[in-house]
């Protein structure tokens, strides 16, 4: 069977994390070898990346945020995706392409035929399977708060975390094949239990 691209998606505290570790039980059962990675952060210059855009300090325009997410993604897809999933190695990634989407797109509200444009000049492969983690801002917000120290992103306003929700929603809404809405507001077994029967459906 042909190695999987697997993305978790979801606005911040949905959840994401602890499903990883869900998938990656399911794979050692099945004796099939994965990694897991991430974004941003995940490419060659990746630690870099994550820094300057997560800090709350960095000060940088719309525009400049989603080309430094993009330049980190062609990265990761050519050192990291693209090189493990040839290597029949499936490849969990927290977070894709679909998070552009959502929160450049959504949440900073850039022209979406720009931003699909620039996906497709990339050729960025697209996921076999994204599971969207998806609950109330207020409650993913409170999470986040429970965290600790907020980076730029979880720091927004509302408004900007409810453009991201909706526009991960309508992504849902285009894309039913591939992208799974997960209610985030279940309990921990339910949750788990919901990643573990979609992935199954890729066996």
């Amino acid at each position: 069977m042909r190695a999987k691209f697997i993305t978790l998606e979801g606005i911040e505290g949905s959840g994401k994390t602890t499903s990883i570790k869900s998938i990656n039980n399911l794979l050692e059962q099945k004796k099939i070898r994965y990694i897991n990675t991430r974004e941003p952060g995940a490419s060659s210059m990746g630690n870099e990346l994550r820094e300057i855009l997560l800090n709350p300090n960095t000060n940088i325009s719309s525009e400049v945020e989603l080309l430094l997410m993009l330049a980190d993604r062609k990265d990761h897809v050519e050192k990291t995706i693209l090189p493990n999933l040839l290597n029949d190695t499936w490849v969990i990634s927290d977070r894709f392409m679909d998070s552009s989407i959502a929160y450049q797109g959504g949440g900073r509200q850039l022209d979406l035929s720009m931003i699909n444009s620039l996906a497709t000049y990339l050729n960025l492969p697209t996921p076999d399977s994204t599971l969207l983690f998806d609950l109330p801002v207020e409650i993913a917000l409170e999470r986040t708060k429970k965290r600790g120290k907020l980076d730029r992103f979880e720091k927004e306003e509302i408004e900007f975390h409810n453009r991201v929700r909706d526009a991960y929603l309508e992504l849902a809404n285009d894309n039913p094949d591939r992208i799974k809405v997960i209610d985030g507001t279940q309990n921990l077994e339910q949750v788990q239990a919901k990643v573990i029967e979609n992935i199954n459906q890729l066996f």
